[in-house]
């Protein structure tokens, strides 16, 4: 009988420890911890029971029993702490509450006070209650009416279905498992005889219930949730789509309004160019006549190019309808090859048109007809420099078959795979040959597919392409709502209304301006293909240059806007960067005014090699480019770019621009050229040094004193600095005397000083080479010439002798008194400064000279030794 007793409890140990496992890894956050401790007490508490049940020694069991119970204890306040962390509540009275148990727990193993022996039952031994395990019952009484009541308000405060189904479990849960508490009866014998129930294993079974019911809301809950997210997301498809709905509604009205809104400029520009050009306003003068012929084709050009962005943009909005007449595809297709004839017969391509169908007249829609071939033709004539374009119509069983194919450049096989994908090209780098966007053959094969047709495409490198398209015979019959009446009135017939009595023979149409026919398209590319070739240079020179500009612009339209921007600087027009560097090397230009996107070497690839180059690395450059993305711009000047341009731009902030590179590259090549002079001038300063010890020294001095008197009387800070650098060559024409009479250690005789008075002269004529030195030459020439004009060389006097020789002059005549020489000593200081003040007025300027000798700021005493400041002082007290 206890080994059948026992199995309960094991039941009981294993599902609970199993349940806080699983929770543990499939919850999350720190209750997955608590609920695990709470599972594994129970567990604990069952396992010991097992073992006490199966045991058959009343000495081992009452050691068992105080195992058993040392979980028991701790097992209530579990429950209560997993139910507080779960309804995040304050857990205050958790902490005191687990004193309380460590003192059960203490008095089970130390006294008999909580536990006093083991009492045998039919299932086995159990342990006997003492007078503290009344103190844990009523414990336990507290922390169940405490969980329950927390768990009942939170459940009527909760409005969350899925948290109110939890809470409803939870508290059910709870309830079943204190009900597990009737087996604490079976710790009072007594009690248990009096009452006559049999008690165990209902304990037990709440147990194992209570296990149940938390399983089952966890399923029943994770179902609710499901359900919840299954209809959230099912309402989200439906908005989704509901949105996905409007949006293509709204793009249907976008497409719409932005047809009328760009097409409608667009219209007047080609209206009122074609107005002005065909003579309506009056004559024009001929260089305003090519003016407006060039807005007139880029009018075109960029129309085609809407136009195109338009289509693509109807066939994502399922706008694009067909529009179908009976027509002869024969006369229909010959029409559209010969409106090519005169772009082809311009270069070295025959284009020719064979038909070997015998299908005369069938429904089509023309105009997406006319859109496929004249993409198709215009797509193998980019690509065929010279040789042969050929269209060829020809039946196949349900379809009539149309080829174009080409002797050109050919593609790859990976070319050829993606060659109808939107705005893929077969060279999408920024060396590419040939200009595009990439829709030409998208558009050609969705309309091929809108008219219930197929094409495909062969290709070999080096040899050509051939293009295939096959349209059905019976598109009446796949779309009979599309067939459209043909208007058969003439337009002779309609009432229309002239302006001018002459204008009835140029009438063409009055249709939809915005329109672009194929004779359209080939004025356009006869336009950009006409005047600029690769490996042709084309040099335009003004009479009176600005400066001289290398160009590197492949797109004609551009380099033709360009050269006219740029009229009065000499011009090399260049159509890749290939060309421009080379033309660059040749020329040095002052400017190289380049695109980033060309064929042969991009705009990087030719500012690396402007910048590599020790002979070019100092050539401005400006980029222009129609690529708007930050990261090129911070290319272009991490590689060295002088200025950037974005297209489309001004004519007059390119004038700007280039006018403000070229000043600053010319003022910085005027301060390299001073910063030259400036080497070039110590360089000087030291041969003099080394010829007359003296004047080395000298000239250093006269330098200082030059720049801080020049300083005192508040001159430019350059005007400074060209006075200082003047100053140390002031002495230099004595590179011109000769060594015997420059260290003479007397007197001179009056022909060697006749001989030293050539030192100004000599030194004018070193310096005047030098182009950006005409201080340095004017101090060089007149330092020696005196206020009252008894100087040499010219005896130039008063203020006629320029400010910067009168300033050294001050300074020399100082420092040659305060100095030694080598045929006498250095002047007493107090002496010196009488002698500068007899010379006032005389020799030297009188107000420059009262600033000098002042003893507010006492200039003359910047460079004197200290040794040497004594001999005021002892002057002074003297006196």
């Amino acid at each position: 009988m206890p080994y059948l007793s026992a199995v309960l409890p094991l039941f009981a140990a294993i599902v609970s420890l199993c349940l806080g496992v699983t929770v543990y890894f499939l919850a999350r956050g720190q209750i997955r911890r608590i609920f695990l401790r709470f599972c594994f007490i129970t567990f604990y508490w069952q396992f010991s029971w097992v073992i006490l049940f199966l045991s058959h020694n009343s000495e081992y069991a009452g050691l068992i029993c105080k195992i058993g119970y040392s979980g028991i204890i701790f097992l209530p306040l579990s429950c209560y702490e997993t139910v507080a962390h779960y309804l995040k509540i304050s857990k205050k009275d958790v902490v005191i509450l687990y004193f309380v148990c460590f003192g059960f727990l203490f008095s089970l193993w130390k006294t008999d006070l909580f536990i006093q022996g083991t009492h045998l039952y039919w299932f086995g031994y159990y342990p006997k209650a003492n007078i503290l395990h009344v103190g844990h019952l009523l414990m336990i009484a507290y922390l169940l009416s405490k969980s329950t009541y927390t768990l009942i308000r939170f459940h009527r405060e909760e409005t969350n279905p899925v948290r109110k189904l939890q809470l409803k479990f939870f508290l059910l849960s709870t309830i079943v498992f204190s009900a597990s508490g009737i087996d604490y009866l079976l710790n009072y014998p007594t009690l248990v005889e009096k009452i006559g129930l049999q008690i165990y294993p209902i304990g037990v079974f709440f147990i194992n219930f209570s296990i149940f019911i938390f399983v089952l809301s966890h399923f029943m809950t994770l179902n609710l949730t499901l359900e919840k997210r299954v209809a959230e997301q099912t309402q989200e498809l439906k908005n989704s789509v509901d949105a996905l709905e409007r949006a293509a509604s709204v793009k249907k009205d976008f497409i719409a309004n932005v047809t009328h809104e760009l097409r409608t400029p667009l219209t007047l520009i080609r209206g009122w160019t074609d107005y002005m050009l065909e003579g309506e306003a009056g004559d024009l003068p001929t260089k305003f006549s090519g003016i407006m012929g060039k807005i007139g084709v880029q009018t075109l050009s960029l129309t085609h190019k809407i136009n195109a962005l338009l289509k693509i943009s109807k066939f994502d909005a399922g706008m694009d309808k067909l529009a179908l007449s009976r027509i002869n595809i024969d006369t229909c297709i010959f029409q559209i090859v010969s409106s090519f004839r005169g772009l082809t017969e311009a270069s070295l391509v025959d284009l020719t048109y064979h038909s070997k169908s015998s299908t005369q007249e069938l429904f089509i829609d023309r105009e997406k007809l006319t859109d496929i071939l004249n993409n198709l033709i215009r797509n193998a004539y980019k690509f065929t420099e010279m040789g042969e374009i050929s269209v060829i119509l020809k039946d196949t069983d349900d379809y009539i078959c149309i080829e174009v194919k080409d002797t050109g450049v050919g593609m790859s096989s990976e070319v050829v795979e993606t060659i109808f994908n939107r705005f893929q090209q077969g060279d999408s780098s920024k060396t590419r040959m040939y200009e595009g966007t990439g829709l030409g053959l998208a558009i050609v094969k969705e309309s091929i597919e809108r008219m219930y047709g197929r094409i495909s495409v062969t290709s070999v490198e080096d040899e050509g392409t051939c293009f295939i398209l096959e349209l059905p015979r019976d598109l009446e019959e796949k779309e009979p709502g599309s067939i459209i009446d043909r208007r058969k009135a003439e337009r002779r017939g309609e009432n229309i209304v002239f302006l001018h009595p002459e204008r009835r023979g140029k009438y063409r149409r009055d249709d939809d301006l915005a329109r672009i026919e194929t004779n359209d398209i080939v004025r356009v590319d006869l336009v950009e293909n006409s005047r600029f070739t690769q490996g042709n240079v084309e040099i335009i020179e003004a009479k009176n240059p600005k400066g001289t500009i290398v160009i590197a612009e492949d797109t004609p339209g551009i380099l033709d806007f360009l050269s006219r921007a740029l009229e009065g600087y000499t011009q090399y027009l260049t159509v890749n960067g290939k060309e421009a560097w080379t033309t660059v090397k040749k020329v040095m230009p002052d400017l190289v005014v380049s695109d980033i996107m060309m064929p042969e070497m991009d705009g990087f690839s030719l500012l690396q090699h402007i910048r590599s180059r020790k002979q070019t690395t100092s050539i401005p450059v400006i980029i222009i480019t129609s690529l708007s993305e930050q990261e090129d711009r911070i290319k272009s000047l991490q590689l060295g770019a002088d200025d950037f341009l974005t297209k489309p731009f001004h004519h007059l902030e390119l004038q700007a621009r280039v006018k403000n590179v070229i000043s600053l590259h010319k003022l910085e090549r005027e301060k390299t050229r001073r910063e030259q002079l400036e080497v070039f001038l110590m360089v000087l300063a030291s041969a003099i040094e080394s010829k007359d010890p003296y004047t080395g020294g000298h000239v250093e001095r006269v330098a200082n004193y030059s720049r801080d008197l020049a300083q005192k009387i508040g001159l430019a800070s350059y005007r400074i600095n060209e006075i200082y650098m003047g100053a140390i060559v002031h002495d230099v024409g004595k590179i011109g005397i000769k060594d015997v009479i420059l260290n003479k250690p007397g007197k001179l005789t009056d022909e060697e000083f006749d001989q030293v008075k050539e030192h100004p002269l000599i030194g004018k004529n070193i310096l005047s080479k030098l182009e950006i030195a005409p201080v340095a030459v004017n101090i060089a020439y007149y330092h020696q010439e005196k206020w009252n004009g008894t100087g040499y060389p010219t005896g130039t006097k008063g203020k006629t002798i320029p400010l910067e020789a009168r300033i050294v002059a001050i300074a020399d005549c100082w420092d040659a008194i305060t100095s030694d020489r080598p045929y006498r000593k250095a002047m007493p200081l107090p002496k010196a400064i009488q002698v500068m003040k007899s010379e006032r007025g005389k020799a030297l300027d009188p107000e420059l000279l009262d600033l000098f000798i002042s003893e507010e700021y006492k200039i003359y005493l910047n460079y004197i030794p200290e040794e040497r400041l004594a001999e005021l002082h002892s002057k002074r007290t003297a006196g």
